[in-house]
């Protein structure tokens, strides 16, 4: 009878082992999502140097794990409500020429992988959500504003956008590599929101700009008539000095085709059918009675 009690308490013992065992280890098992990667910190020795990739991994009770995302995301700032901007989250920003103006922006980032560790440590245990929508949020409106000082509120309204944009990606990208270990892979300006003084000013400017590139039309066309009018009154003035060459010319070759010879010839032709007559210069004939 004892022996019977040994065995049941024993497998009692056994199946609350195992069963703990069981609890601890789903306790300790953590799951990285595809596109994400894990920072290791431990009670024990601090942050883990290897990170741990997208799958299920085993680890130690003494151990916690922070994901960051090695994928591309998107970080939105919009006016409207959209995926990852929630209501009114566009921002205003500064131009050259000292007017402020709303925009909605967009960001493509990821973290860089081989910088985890050393981001993890920067900021002393947040993860990759809570970097950026606690830290990066926080300076990314001083930092756009950085690059659109050097345009206008024309340009960045209806100007050369991608070139804006193409110098937002290069200058956020360079400034958060260094500071959140954060690779930039797009920067845009998506929409402009004008206030209605702003409007009121843009569309002043656009029609002094469109009087303006009407007068610059004008002149051209006015230049090209001239142009052309004075290239025709050329063209006529040369086809009249080649006409008087030419006359000239004849008149001087038939000149020098009178001689003393000829002359003589033409007195001679004249008094067998006229009688006394003289050849005067130039061929004519005068006839004497």
């Amino acid at each position: 009878m004892n022996k019977r009690k040994a065995k049941v308490a024993g497998g009692i013992f056994t199946g609350i082992a195992l069963l703990t065992a069981l609890i601890v280890v789903i306790n300790c098992m953590v799951r990285i999502p595809v596109g994400y990667a894990g920072v290791i910190y431990s009670m024990n020795g601090g942050v883990k140097d290897n990170t741990l990739s997208p799958g299920y991994h085993i680890t130690k009770p003494t151990e916690h794990v922070k994901c960051f995302t090695t994928s591309n995301e998107q970080l939105l700032l919009t006016k409207d409500e959209r995926e990852g901007s929630e209501g009114d989250d566009s921002f205003k920003v500064s131009t050259s020429d000292d007017a402020s103006i709303a925009i909605s922006f967009q960001m493509s980032y990821k973290f860089d992988e081989a910088q985890l560790v050393g981001t993890y440590k920067k900021f002393r245990g947040m993860d990759g959500e809570s970097i950026v929508n606690n830290r990066v949020k926080s300076v990314l409106k001083s930092k756009v504003s950085e690059v659109t000082t050097d345009y206008s509120m024309m340009d960045i309204y209806s100007g050369n956008r991608s070139e804006i944009n193409s110098k937002l990606t290069d200058y956020l990208d360079s400034k958060f590599i260094r500071e959140y270990g954060i690779n930039v892979l797009d920067a845009s300006i998506i929409d402009v929101h004008p206030d209605d003084q702003l409007k009121e000013a843009i569309n002043n400017r656009v029609t002094a700009l469109q009087k303006k590139q009407q007068a610059q039309a004008e002149q051209e066309t006015a230049k090209v008539e001239a142009e052309t009018a004075l290239i025709k009154a050329e063209n006529a003035a040369a086809i009249k000095i080649k006409e008087a060459e030419a006359e000239a010319e004849s008149n001087k070759l038939k000149a020098a085709s009178i001689t003393d010879e000829l002359i003589s010839m033409k007195e001679a032709e004249a008094r067998l059918k006229h009688g006394w007559v003289t050849v005067q210069s130039g061929g004519t004939v005068a006839v004497t009675e």
